[in-house]
């Protein structure tokens, strides 16, 4: 597990055999907005940890071992300092308001759809105030949306539309060839980024 705290949140991701296979963020509340850095730094920990209890349960790790309300859970946590330019998915994520939290305008959406003759179902990494179809998945329980973290859902026999924090274009890109779905992505224009390539090849359409 990879955490990163910023004065704005937190951000987590998961790892299994060099894959990440879950990811967590959140804002901090009033009251967290006060802690000292190094605080935050270990409640990001703890809160990454609470995120991904679930999997971690489920996955039969054995060599860790968690604490949540001074009961141990059974696994044993090593930690270890990773700068900031080493650590750009939680980085990114403990900066970011909230997952999701821009919205591209209606207008410019519908013209797209329709210069490119597709009718997307469904919504990704979105939220209840930014959604632009009426199924979407939000990185939160909250209300209206029909499922939460949307990199671990099924993509299948959706038209997705897709705008997803940058650091998560890696793992949607490969979402979506393991899956062989057809999307549509918002992403910037950044020939640099090892993504760039795999998002322009042959059988993509772009505008």
């Amino acid at each position: 597990m990879t955490t990163d705290a910023a004065p704005s949140g937190w951000g987590s991701t998961l790892e299994k055999e060099l894959e990440m296979i879950a990811i967590a963020h959140e804002t901090w509340n009033k009251r967290q907005t006060k802690l000292t850095s190094k605080n935050r730094e270990i409640k990001a920990i703890t809160q990454g940890l609470l995120s991904f209890a679930k999997i971690l349960k489920n996955s039969r790790v054995q060599s860790l071992a968690i604490r949540s309300d001074n009961k141990r859970l059974g696994i044993q946590i090593q930690v270890t300092h990773l700068p900031g330019v080493k650590n750009e998915i939680a980085d990114a994520l403990s900066r970011l308001s909230s997952a999701g939290d821009y919205k591209l305008k209606e207008k410019i959406f519908q013209q797209t759809c329709l210069q490119m003759n597709l009718n997307p179902t469904i919504d990704l990494f979105s939220q209840h105030f930014n959604n632009l179809l009426p199924r979407f998945m939000s990185r939160i329980r909250e209300h209206g949306e029909i499922a939460i973290d949307a990199l671990n859902q099924t993509w299948k026999m959706e038209l997705l539309w897709i705008h997803p924090p940058i650091p998560f274009l890696p793992a949607v890109l490969k979402k979506i060839r393991e899956e062989q779905i057809e999307a549509m992505i918002i992403a910037p224009l950044w020939p640099g980024q090892i993504w760039y390539t795999e998002l322009v090849n042959k059988n993509a359409q772009s505008l």
